[in-house]
């Protein structure tokens, strides 16, 4: 009898142990990741508008350099949704319905007369006048508050450094000389009531601010707003220069983790044996990841992975064979990790060689251990085994929507074919800064211009590492487009160009020095995922804003609102008090500005102010 019961109590928790199996099973192949990419129906603002925000910008359509300065421009003022008109410099055009003037350009071939008079009396009336390239040859320099200068240019005037606040994080930061070098004119004599925004390593007034009756001018004694490492600081030039500006800002923060899943490194390395003296594999499961979710949570981020199938170099479709039962097991449990964890995953590749063929001539396929893919049907065979490998380990219910280049090399030729064979696609991240011609996929904010239905959503900085000049360029990138994306590999720790020949302990240190210094400037971006992150774009990228001031009221009509939309607006001698709807919040000061956060939940939204 006692065996009996003894048996029935075994079945019992047998039973119960197979069934907690299959319910660990079933919740295994019930993640789901399952996306809609619909807009919302739009609707348009019905304020009407006397006299609207508008800028009035002057290049040079002869300058090289001026085109340059032009890029930036464009490429800010569609983000910015800012309307302005474009004038070569020797046009004659009105000036009334012009709030501010704008100089692109290195060279005043041309410029009239007429024109100078013309300006010179609106800026006096109230209106503010920016220059973005320097020469001893503009013909307002002396309204510029410019006395006297040398009589050639400094050629290598290097760094930049902020003695007033322009905007958080861009001027608390020192870029090297390598990133920030440029002609600036030497050895100034200013004018008394000049106030100087930033100086170089050599201490040479960069950037200042001269008040011209009711107006002002911003002047720029620099070639640096040619450069995109730059274009934060030009847009909140400009912004600074206007008595008010509104542009979206996304708000938020990603962490990309590129070859994750991927199969662990075999064997052991020496860095790792002599910290942790373990093998490779039992580092990455025991102490790496456990850190990383340590770190999601101290910092308040989501990760996004990309998923690496083998580390084989295949390039032929025939020689694809099934990996091995260790690579499955490795990417289904880091797979698992990333979902448990609220994380989205999306595709790095059937392995590490990027989709470009021998006719790249930028690739340098030796160096990198790279092999050029024989043909479109042999990357669209690597397609397919992603897409097998994903479904056998996650389940059907998990599309993939983001794909990151390996090494972020990549042509438009690659990503259409990709596009084609995984048609979920909706996102490109590769870098924001890098150089076409070591075959970076270098890319702008925004719709892919030619590939349809697909979003390019830049990273703006890398590494685990520690470094000034990433935290530039995060910043900059932030001071336009309001989000950050950085991204880090798994394998940064052990590689040597990426470890910088440091312990995982003191690489850990510095990830998170890095993002604390981020949470700690802009404690409101919230963490996002890769399609999260498309979606918010996508809400904004057919908006269109209007604004006008009117006594103590800014009114803000939007264009094709779909969804509230957060956007930052700086206020020139002025506090919000209200706003009809939405939300404001104050996140600066800088001189006599203030910048606020702002949530914009209708298409007419008036902002009420006060002293």
């Amino acid at each position: 009898m006692k065996f009996r019961y003894f048996f029935i109590i075994i079945l019992v928790i047998g039973l119960l142990l197979q069934f907690s199996r299959m319910v660990r099973k079933e919740d295994y192949f019930s993640i789901k990741q399952e996306i809609t990419f619909e807009k919302a129906p739009a609707k348009n603002t019905t304020y009407t508008f006397t006299n609207p925000q508008k800028i009035l910008v002057y290049y040079n359509k002869n300058s090289e350099q001026s085109k340059r300065i032009l890029k930036n421009l464009y490429e800010i003022f569609k983000f910015a949704k800012i309307d302005y008109t474009l004038k070569d410099i020797g046009e004659i055009t009105p000036t009334k319905e012009y709030s501010t003037f704008i100089f692109a350009t290195d060279t005043y071939i041309g410029f009239t007369k007429e024109m100078f008079d013309s300006i010179t009396k609106e800026v006096n009336e109230g209106k503010s006048l920016i220059f973005l390239n320097m020469t001893p040859y503009n013909p307002f320099n002396p309204m510029a508050g410019i006395k006297n200068f040398s009589d050639s240019t400094l050629d290598a005037s290097s760094g930049i450094k902020f003695t007033e606040k322009l905007f958080p994080g861009i001027d608390s930061y020192e870029p090297s000389a390598i990133m920030v070098s440029h002609p600036a004119m030497n050895k100034l004599e200013l004018e008394n009531d000049v106030k100087i925004f930033a100086k170089s390593s050599e201490n040479i007034p960069l950037l200042w601010e001269r008040k011209i009756g009711q107006g002002r001018i911003l002047y720029s004694n620099v070639s640096f707003f040619a450069d995109k490492i730059m274009r934060g600081v030009l847009n909140q030039w400009i912004a600074y220069g206007n008595e008010w500006y509104i542009s979206p800002f996304l708000d938020t923060k990603l962490m990309h983790i590129d070859d994750f899943p991927a199969p662990i490194p075999r064997g052991d390395n020496e860095i790792i044996q002599k910290e942790y003296k373990m093998s490779t594999r039992d580092f990455y499961r025991n102490v790496w990841w456990k850190d990383m979710v340590d770190i999601s949570k101290k910092y308040n981020l989501v990760y996004s992975g990309f998923i690496i199938i083998d580390y084989n170099n295949i390039v032929e479709k025939e020689k694809m064979k099934r990996i091995s039962d260790l690579n499955l097991k490795d990417l289904a449990l880091e797979g698992r990790e990333l979902f448990l964890h609220g994380g989205e995953m999306g595709i790095h590749g059937y392995n590490h060689d990027p989709i470009v063929f021998d006719d790249n001539k930028y690739v340098d396929f030796k160096k990198l251990g790279y092999i050029p893919w024989r043909s479109e049907s042999d990357v669209a065979a690597s397609t397919r085994e992603v897409k097998s490998y994903v479904k056998e380990l996650f389940g059907s219910k998990v599309k993939l929507y983001t794909y990151v280049a390996p090494s972020n090399i990549g042509t438009d030729k690659g990503m259409k074919i990709l596009k084609k064979n995984y048609p979920d696609l909706k996102t490109i991240s590769t870098v924001f800064y890098g150089y076409l011609e070591e075959g970076a996929y270098v890319q702008e904010v925004g719709a892919n211009p030619e590939i349809p239905g697909v979003y390019n959503m830049p990273r703006f900085s890398s590494g685990f590492f520690y470094s000034t000049d990433e935290m530039w360029n995060l910043f900059n990138a932030l001071a336009v487009y309001g989000y950050w994306t950085h991204f880090v590999h798994p394998d940064d720790v052990i590689a040597e160009d990426r470890g910088k020949d440091k312990t995982w302990k003191q690489l850990k240190a510095e990830f998170e020095r890095t993002i604390g210094e981020v949470n700690k400037i802009f404690p409101y971006l919230k963490p996002m995922k890769a399609s999260d992150l498309t979606k918010l774009y996508m809400n904004i990228e057919d908006l269109k804003i209007k604004s006008e001031k009117v006594n103590n009221e800014i009114r803000i009509g939007s264009i094709n609102f779909r969804k509230p939309y957060e956007a930052t607006i700086r206020i020139r001698n002025k506090k919000i008090k209200s706003m009809s709807s939405g939300t404001f919040k104050e996140i600066y000061t800088s001189g006599e500005t203030k910048i606020y956060l702002i949530n914009i939940d209708k298409e007419n939204v008036t902002i009420f102010l006060g002293d």
